[in-house]
């Protein structure tokens, strides 16, 4: 057989910018659901640090699995008054912001990230 050289570095080549292409398109689908979680949060008028101000994509991170990912939501500065708000105290109820940004955005982000990575193939 000839060319399967040619073939395997190909493939090979295809195969390295899907890897660059999947970290772009991950933070690209983060962008996203975040955009949804700083239109879902309510700001308050009180003078503090609001979460939507503090919403943030992670850089890509890899598991011990080879699995990529992003972390979406609000950083350390607010994350525990976050948590009052998605789930609610004893006298205050739940608004649920961030599962809800994910049931939103998630539709637009899938497709964000499968047209980045569609791209690196063609």
């Amino acid at each position: 057989m000839e060319g399967f050289d040619e073939l395997e570095r190909y493939f090979r080549e295809i195969g390295n910018d899907v890897q660059k292409a999947e970290k772009v398109a991950l933070k690209a689908g983060g962008e996203i659901v975040a955009d949804e979680q700083r239109r879902g949060v309510n700001v308050s008028d009180k003078q503090q640090p609001h979460i939507k101000d503090n919403i943030t994509v992670s850089s890509p991170q890899e598991t011990k699995d080879s699995e990529i990912f992003v972390s979406v939501g609000p950083n350390k500065k607010v994350a525990y008054r976050a948590r009052f708000l998605e789930y609610g105290t004893s006298k205050m109820s739940p608004h649920p912001f961030i599962e809800k940004s994910v049931d939103t955005a998630e539709g637009k982000a899938t497709d964000v990230m499968e047209r980045i990575i569609t791209g690196a193939i063609k």
